[in-house]
């Protein structure tokens, strides 16, 4: 009798442990994630598949992806020279499920607000 009791109270206890811990949908990263930090008319090399590699003062470099990439985009022929001027806004890279286990990247997604070929 005292374990058809004590089964409801487990389950519940159970239940309200396992979604008090999941997270929400509202994660503020990604292309719609609000704006961390703001570049303006800096060098950039362009390295393929909407990815600029951009100099920081920081941390030396910046990997940011494009949110919109366009397929005119030249890859630079060398690691030394810097083929575009950018400005944009750059958000939060998502960690995905198990944000702890991971290292947020320097850079993130940017959403490009000018280009220049250089």
């Amino acid at each position: 009798m005292r374990f058809i009791i004590k089964a409801p109270f487990y389950f519940i206890l159970l239940f309200f442990f396992v979604s008090s811990c999941s997270k929400g949908d509202d994660e503020d990263c990604g292309c719609d994630g609000s704006t961390y930090r703001t570049i303006e008319n800096l060098q950039a090399r362009y390295s393929g598949d909407g990815t600029f590699v951009v100099p920081d003062t920081n941390v030396g470099f910046l990997k940011v992806s494009a949110c919109d990439v366009d397929t005119a985009w030249e890859i630079s022929k060398d690691e030394k020279t810097w083929n575009y001027t950018i400005s944009g806004n750059i958000t939060k890279t998502c960690l995905g499920p198990n944000p702890e286990l991971r290292l947020p990247p320097s850079g993130g997604p940017i959403q490009i607000t000018d280009i220049k070929k250089m």
